[in-house]
């Protein structure tokens, strides 16, 4: 992958390069292949005129929408693959869009909820790969509410089997 330049200093993303995980299936007796990508949302953040100079944009994803690099997000996607490697044993919130979940996970240094969201679909045809996820963003919530607006969770086993199915995911109402 090619590396980003901050500062002047280059900064490999290698560690986000695309990667697969397994995920076991029991109800059709085999482990699910899942292949994994990660956006950009995973070490950079929103630009924003008067906190960011214009020198700081790494990224510009439409006219109006500029992506700067972000060090404590870049920091914390190194720990992003092992991370996904764990979702086959854990349970996922559900966004507010149909497709996208969150993973989180309880940071022991910063005390405060890492915040993984995903989206998660079937592979396109004539591909090895049964699903595709997506990480698009992960960030520290800093203050917890996110997660508790979102109460519903699945088993992440469950989510693939359903994805995989074409069932719908339903959850309790809020």
């Amino acid at each position: 992958m090619k590396p980003i330049v901050h500062e002047g200093e280059e900064l490999s993303v290698d560690h986000l390069a695309p990667m697969s995980i397994t995920c076991p299936c029991e109800l059709i007796g085999r482990d699910l292949l899942i292949e994994v990508d990660f956006a950009n949302h995973c070490y950079t953040e929103k630009f924003v005129e008067g906190v960011h100079t214009i020198e700081q944009i790494l990224l510009t994803e439409a006219e109006d929408r500029h992506r700067v690099f972000c060090p404590v997000r870049y920091g914390l996607s190194k720990q992003l693959p092992d991370l996904i490697k764990e979702l086959p044993k854990c349970r996922v919130h559900q966004t507010s869009q149909s497709r996208n979940y969150v993973f989180v996970v309880p940071l022991k240094l910063q005390g405060k909820p890492y915040e993984i969201y995903f989206m998660l679909q079937r592979s396109a045809g004539g591909t090895a790969f049964d699903l595709r996820l997506t990480v698009e963003s992960a960030y520290i919530d800093d203050d917890g509410s996110n997660v508790r607006r979102r109460p519903n969770k699945i088993r992440f086993v469950v989510l693939a089997h359903k994805v995989l199915t074409n069932q719908p995911v339903k959850f309790a109402p809020r």
